[in-house]
């Protein structure tokens, strides 16, 4: 045996391995990076995968059977008469193994850049960051007008390609600081800053800009425009071409931004942007309904039409509002937009928004690919197109599209939200706990920051840690509805019932019908079947979403209507096949499944289930490693009648941090087992200690 690894070093056998391992790593993360930018489909990728794992062996033998000598590469069986070089072959491997060792280094320091946070960003030359510019005209109302300017003209630069725009949440952090342009620089990640001054008097404006290189703080370009209110879109074409001229990219050419519009609509606009955002429920209210009247004075106007269907977002995610009626008022604005404006941004934007946010994400795959040729830097877009791929199960190419918007939009609590959750789906717990922490380090009492950690503190049975963090979110935030819904979960997988019962009450406070569904959880728990049947009819009546047909299949289900529960289901099933909708998707179809299983229906049931399985394997290979697809694998199973194989498959799930008991009664595909002593074990294995 001695003998034999003594000639396979000899033959340099292991030196060719380390370095075809070495090589062979590079070329998938360089393909990985190249292929995804070019669009290529995933079976490129796991060909080229599959031709290095071949090769592999091939280069193991050719090392083994041919040998380095004097007059080059001979068989090692017809290499006696030539004078061996091994030791000079051997050296040269090693000098190889060390260059490729380097390059592997360096590219995973490239990629550590990723998660560095704010700070030690690899900056890229023609990258820009828009200030608000600064209202010095004395009167604070004016404040829309210096926004919208500074606002207006980075989405301008963002359509520049060559140019990466840091995004707008980011960039107006620094409104009203006085920061140093060399501290602004290294937490964006620019190379460059606009910043300039805004001063109205009438209809009069005098408008500053300069562009300022971060390093040396030298201004690249500046210029004063004397002008009314009527030339404003002139001003900013020049200011934004003037900028892309400094930077030595690609002119924008004659593109006009509103040609035609009214300055007067354009000053409405701004103010209720204002509103829209200044997060007052009130403000929000009231400009919708201005929003609206504008749409009806304007009927062209296509940002009206955008900002309308923004503004309806917000509200249906604000202090316990029905989403679903908002929503399709925002699809009807956002489509209006895109119709009155094929090639303008802000429409795409608005309904690429508004369909991911509605889980119709089909739908907004094309039209977040026509939104981000209009607009390339936008990272916004970026993030709804990480939740597209999401939903396909394509969680590795998520996360990094998530990073790049990161890079885009470091201080914008939803994008960190969005690249934890996307780290949590690959199994980076830890990575997405910590990158939430460094955020709340810096901004201890933001709501969506603390919100997201919370949740992905709950997902993955940290619940001390998400209560703690709740209790803060509702002391900031009273009438936010997850500082009381979420509570009541954590509470219900724990089987704290008074203490469920206590945020239960808090969040129907805030919205009866939002709450059913929580309402006919409890009820079903304590066995109150006309509580839990009067919930049910409200969802029915008030909401839509899987959880709707859900509880409506388990009402039937009671009642032995099981072929009207199966019809409820498969409603379900064709919206998921329309959409390509990701919410409830497994859950519905492992239930589905199960009904088709009691009824002998053996051809649809693994039908279903197939489906189940291949999206959870498709997940598998391409990053998905929680403990979500596990739970999923385990019902499938035992909606088709094995128990045994899903009790595996939940110890599995356990270990990768599934704590949420409830799903056992939300689920009625485990009504067959509830008696059964295997799993009763499993539904009582103790739970982390209760928080208090």
């Amino acid at each position: 045996m001695t003998s034999f690894f003594s000639e396979l070093q000899r033959r340099n056998v292991f030196r060719v391995t380390a370095a075809y391992a070495i090589v062979g790593w590079l070329i998938a993360q360089i393909a990985d990076l190249g292929l995804e930018s070019f669009g290529a489909p995933d079976w490129v990728m796991k060909t080229l995968l599959l031709l290095l794992i071949i090769g592999l062996p091939v280069a193991i033998v050719l090392s083994w059977a041919f040998e380095m000598t004097s007059e080059g590469v001979r068989r090692e069986t017809d290499a006696a008469d030539a004078l061996p070089v091994v030791p000079k072959s051997g050296r040269k491997l090693d000098l190889i193994i060390i260059a490729c060792l380097a390059i592997a280094l360096a590219y995973f320091v490239y990629e550590s850049r990723e998660d560095a946070g704010a700070g030690s960003r690899i900056v890229v030359d023609k990258s820009i960051a828009v200030l608000p510019f600064i209202n010095i005209g004395g009167n604070t109302e004016d404040d829309y007008l210096s926004d919208g300017l500074a606002e207006t003209l980075l989405h301008l630069l963002a359509q520049v390609e060559e140019i990466q725009v840091a995004a707008r949440t980011s960039a107006f952090k620094f409104k009203n600081t006085n920061e140093d342009v060399r501290i602004i620089g290294e937490q964006l990640g620019v190379a460059t800053v606009l910043e300039g001054s805004i001063q109205r008097s009438g209809e009069k404006i005098r408008i500053t800009a300069q562009l300022i290189n971060v390093d040396d703080g030298f201004h690249l370009w500046s210029a004063n425009f004397d002008r009314t209110i009527n030339d404003i879109f002139v001003v900013q074409d020049e200011i934004a071409k003037s900028v892309v001229a400094a930077l030595q990219v690609t002119l924008l050419g004659d593109v006009q931004y509103s040609e035609g519009l009214d300055p007067a609509a354009y000053d409405r606009l701004l103010r209720l942007r204002n509103d829209v955002r200044s997060g007052s429920n009130a403000r929000l209210a009231t400009a919708i309904d201005s929003l609206e009247a504008l749409t009806e004075e304007y009927p062209t106007y296509v940002d009206a039409y955008a900002e309308l269907a923004t503004a309806y977002i917000s509200h249906a995610t604000r202090g316990g509002l029905i989403p679903e009626q908002f929503t399709a008022k925002a699809l009807r604005a956002a489509e209006e937009a895109v119709r009155l404006g094929p090639d303008v941004a802000t429409g795409h934007i608005a309904l690429a928004n508004v369909l991911t946010g509605r889980g119709e994400f089909l739908q907004a795959a094309p039209i977040i690919a026509r939104a981000l040729e209009l607009e390339p830097g936008n990272a916004d877009l970026m993030v709804d197109k990480a939740a597209v791929l999401a939903a396909r199960k394509d969680f590795n190419q998520a996360v990094a599209l998530l990073a790049r918007a990161n890079r885009l939009d470091p201080l914008n609590a939803a994008t960190k939200v969005a690249l934890s959750n996307s780290y949590a789906n690959t199994g980076q717990v830890d990575k997405a706990i910590s990158i939430l922490q460094a955020a709340l380090a810096l901004s201890p009492d933001n709501v969506e920051l603390l919100y997201g950690l919370s949740a992905v503190n709950q997902s993955n049975g940290n619940y001390d840690d998400a209560i703690t963090q709740l209790k803060r979110l509702g002391e900031l935030a009273p009438d936010h509805i997850g500082a009381w819904q979420d509570p009541f979960i954590i509470y219900m997988h724990l089987g704290e019932l008074d203490l469920a019962e206590d945020f239960l009450l808090g969040t129907e406070a805030l919205s009866l019908n939002r709450a059913a569904d929580e309402r006919a959880l409890y009820c079903y728990v304590i066995d109150d079947k006309e509580c839990q049947y009067t919930a049910t009819q409200r969802l029915i009546a008030t909401r839509e979403g899987f959880f709707v047909q859900l509880w409506q299949a388990r009402m039937l289900l009671d009642k032995g209507m099981r072929a009207e529960a199966i019809v409820v289901m498969e409603s379900l099933d064709r919206r998921y096949e329309e959409t390509g909708a990701v919410y409830g998707n497994l859950q519905s179809r492992v239930n589905l499944g199960a009904l088709y299983h009691l009824a002998g229906d053996v051809e649809n049931r693994d039908r279903v289930l197939g489906r189940v399985r291949e999206s959870i394997q498709h997940g598998f290979e391409n990053g998905w490693s929680s403990w979500i697809p596990y739970y999923y694998l385990a019902a499938a199973d035992a909606a088709a009648g094995d128990l045994q194989s899903s009790i595996s498959l939940l110890d599995q799930a356990r270990e990768k941090g599934f704590r949420a008991n409830s799903y056992f009664d939300y689920d009625f595909l485990w009504d067959p087992y509830r008696s059964d002593p295997d799993f009763q074990a499993v539904r009582s294995i103790t739970e982390p200690a209760n928080p208090q």
